[in-house]
């Protein structure tokens, strides 16, 4: 008998002396409570009421009558027993939520402030996704997510990720970007599941995010995302045409949208081996707009 496994037995509704029984009647069946009393180092009147709630709940059974010999439910069937019951307390626990939740109630934001938080909410989100799943990762992300993005796939859910940098993703839906060596900005993440939850995080150090059901900005993480697909989608087709427009990397473009340091960081980016593009230092550089489309 180990105190963990008691510890464990608690959190599905054992009490410790429960526990204790059951663990005692499974290595010897078929015993009395006064055996079980004195095997398990338990007071006699507290073994006997343990052992009443454990017959009613069906947890051991009592096999004789006289004297009244106890034997445990077989582990296999009554944990399969316990987590039925706990599926349909919680499905009705959740209808009865539901009906009580305010509508302006869903619009909450709660912030992650470590990296381990961070993947344990994307991890959960992902796994909780009905239908669709959106997301912009980098491939190194990706090696940590693709088993509960796989599992998503083959439970039916449609799966579309930006990438940047190359990695395999079969059970995915990919728009391919430049890699993280010529990403500005930093180490950004976006993901959005169901058209009603969406989690974006930085994870460059001290990472940070933030996690919401705000619809309007669920929406605009979905936006995000979809942008940078199409983005993707375009360069793919069409890069020496928008390259011959707006420069390598299209950064006469970009370089206009983005915060000063961003921006010289990009022209370093495109102008490695070759002619230094001129950076104005009278450039009027707006504040970089939320979720910028291709720069993360």
């Amino acid at each position: 008998m180990t105190i963990a496994t008691i510890e464990e037995m608690k959190h599905l509704g054992f009490t410790g002396a429960e526990a204790q029984i059951y663990i005692f009647l499974l290595q010897h069946p078929l015993s009395t409570g006064y055996e079980v009393s004195k095997g398990a180092g338990l007071p006699r009147a507290n073994t006997y009421q343990a052992l009443e709630t454990l017959t009613n709940k069906e947890r051991v059974t009592a096999v004789s009558a006289d004297p009244v010999r106890y034997a445990p439910v077989p582990p296999g069937r009554l944990l399969q027993r316990i987590q039925e019951e706990t599926t349909q307390r919680c499905q009705s626990l959740e209808q009865q939520l539901t009906a009580l939740e305010q509508p302006d109630g869903v619009g909450h934001f709660w912030e992650l402030n470590e990296y381990s938080r961070i993947e344990a909410r994307l991890r959960e989100l992902i796994t909780l996704a009905k239908h669709r799943i959106a997301a912009s990762l980098w491939a190194e992300d990706l090696e940590r997510f693709a088993d509960v993005l796989r599992a998503a796939r083959d439970r039916g859910c449609t799966v579309i990720l930006n990438l940047f940098g190359s990695a395999s993703a079969d059970y995915a839906m990919i728009y391919q970007h430049e890699g993280p060596e010529k990403v500005v900005g930093g180490h950004v993440i976006a993901l959005a599941i169901d058209f009603e939850e969406a989690l974006v995080a930085s994870l460059d150090a001290p990472a940070t995010g933030v996690v919401t059901q705000n619809r309007t900005m669920v929406r605009v993480v979905e936006k995000f995302i979809r942008d940078e697909a199409y983005l993707a989608a375009i360069y793919e087709q069409l890069s020496p045409e928008l390259e011959a427009t707006f420069g390598p990397h299209l950064v006469n473009l970009r370089r206009s949208l983005l915060p000063t340091k961003d921006a010289e960081q990009l022209v370093a980016i495109t102008t490695m081996g070759s002619q230094p593009i001129d950076l104005p230092s009278n450039l009027n550089i707006p504040m970089r707009e939320a979720f910028q489309p291709g720069e993360e």
